[in-house]
């Protein structure tokens, strides 16, 4: 009888350690990405929610060697075009090219990357984008006042729709071929999220090729002052951008809408009887 027990508890075990490995086999597979993941690489897969380093402390994460003895291009994006000019005024010394109207660019060269010194030359390019390039709201199907109660806001999902289609394209068409993008955002939360906003409109454009991904070719500047000296101490210290800080405004927009709208629904249905 005794046999038999430890032959029943024998088994149990061989299942159970079964079933755990099991599970460690199909976590695997589930974490390899997924095929559109591997043609548009997103700046939520490029970003550390961890980073051994803090953000805002400067770093280097592409090859030192990148594009060596090679011509690279750098875009650079600030929140709004009066920052982008004082930018380009304080890199290139008041020696730039502007051309477009809504959303300028300033086109200079002559200012080596620390990034990748050992490149033949660089041409930097500066714009902007308008405050938020995306906007959060809830799917067709949660639209009607009439068919969906307003509790079923609070487990919806939400998607995210362009604030002005030309702002994407913009910076999908400068974006384009470029080396490295190098994002001057205001240094807080709002500017960190618009960061990533306009990394995954354009981050997937950037060129390719080189060890590692496009993303250990982003770049973030933090400054607190727009004038020559804070820039060009800015330019030669930067960080990446704070993936954490991004998804609390994300989480704050979401509530934000969800609140608001179910209360007005529900407010407005109270009202009417």
């Amino acid at each position: 009888d005794s046999n038999e027990t430890n032959k029943g508890k024998n088994n149990k075990n061989s299942e159970s350690n079964n079933k755990i490995g099991n599970n460690k086999n199909n976590k695997g597979k589930n974490n390899k990405p997924k095929g559109n993941q591997t043609k548009k690489e997103s700046a939520t897969i490029g970003a550390s929610l961890s980073p051994s380093i803090p953000p805002n402390q400067p770093q280097q994460t592409n090859d030192i060697n990148y594009a060596k003895g090679e011509k690279i291009t750098v875009f650079h994006v600030a929140e709004k075009p009066s920052i982008a000019q004082a930018i380009a005024k304080g890199l290139s010394a008041g020696r730039s090219n502007q051309y477009g109207k809504t959303l300028p660019v300033h086109d200079f060269t002559g200012l080596d990357f620390p990034k990748a010194p050992k490149a033949s030359s660089c041409r930097h390019k500066v714009s902007s984008v308008a405050g938020h390039v995306f906007s959060v709201d809830f799917p067709a199907q949660f639209q009607s006042w009439d068919s969906v109660d307003p509790a079923e806001l609070f487990t919806a999902s939400v998607v995210k729709k362009p604030c002005k289609g030309s702002v994407v394209k913009h910076l999908q068409d400068e974006a384009r071929g470029a080396n490295f993008i190098v994002l001057w955002m205001d240094c807080d939360r709002e500017g960190e999220n618009i960061n990533f906003e306009v990394l995954d409109c354009c981050m997937h454009l950037m060129q390719s090729g080189g060890a590692g991904s496009n993303y250990d070719r982003v770049y973030r500047a933090y400054f607190s002052a727009i004038n020559p000296s804070d820039i060009q101490k800015a330019y030669n210290s930067l960080g990446k951008p704070d993936k954490n800080q991004s998804l609390a405004v994300e989480a704050r927009q979401e509530l934000d809408l969800k609140v608001g709208v179910a209360f007005s629904r529900f407010q407005t249905k109270y009202f009417q009887g």
